[in-house]
């Protein structure tokens, strides 16, 4: 049976059509647990992020970029623990950035997320003047002016659940500021930990912890140095 260009054409177009009416949909139900956790920067502004994010970046407004969606860095993150050892470092996934609407450079933060090994040395590695921190969930880590990187456990269901005991979870954000401030001090360095623990509660929700580590309001405070 011979199709003709026009038949041809006709079946792209049906197909067309139901592709933008299921990306319609999508949109429509952005509500939705699964919809939302596709989002990982999806900030608005009255919440508890959008106010953290506002001192941060010095801005009522701010724009995004995506890099790859919470599902996406699940699905990698969840590849990834197979892998997690002492031995062998994998770096954060990047997940997405914000800035301040309308600028062109200036104060901008990136996130990113991983796993690192419980015996690793890189759980410990100093960052350059960092400040040792804890938060409730058993969450720990350092933040300086410019980087904040954050651990805690995450224990995964099924056959990745032992894995997970050998591993933190780590959340990363790199803070671009600029021009230089001055006034960054331990409240600022707070805020900014404080919105990469909420950031992070994003990825271990579409993890499925099963502990659910960073359920509970970002409560930070100085860890107690030896």
């Amino acid at each position: 049976m011979r199709t003709s260009g026009r038949d041809v054409l006709k079946a792209f177009a049906r197909s067309t059509t139901a592709l933008l009416s299921m990306v319609m949909l999508a949109s429509c139900t952005s509500g939705e647990p699964e919809a939302k956790s596709e989002q990982p920067c999806g900030i608005s502004s009255s919440s508890e992020e959008g106010v953290l994010l506002r001192g941060i970046l010095r801005a009522e407004e701010f724009e995004t970029l995506i890099y790859n969606s919470t599902g996406e860095v699940a699905t990698a993150l969840r590849h990834a623990l197979l892998e997690t050892s002492p031995e062998k470092r994998l770096y954060p996934k990047p997940t997405c950035a914000l800035w301040a609407a309308g600028q062109n450079g200036g104060d901008r933060v990136t996130f990113s997320f991983g796993w690192v090994s419980r015996a690793s040395k890189d759980v410990e590695q100093p960052l350059p003047n960092g400040v040792p921190f804890e938060a409730d969930g058993g969450a720990f880590g350092q933040a300086n002016d410019t980087d904040t990187t954050l651990f805690v456990g995450c224990e995964m269901p099924g056959k990745l659940g032992g894995p997970s005991k050998s591993a933190w979870f780590n959340a990363k954000a790199s803070h671009n500021v600029s021009p230089p401030r001055t006034n960054i001090d331990q409240t600022v360095r707070d805020r900014q930990t404080a919105l990469t623990y909420l950031m992070g509660r994003r990825v271990t929700e579409a993890l499925g912890c099963e502990n659910k580590p960073l359920e509970k309001p970002p409560v930070v405070k100085q860890r107690p140095t030896p």
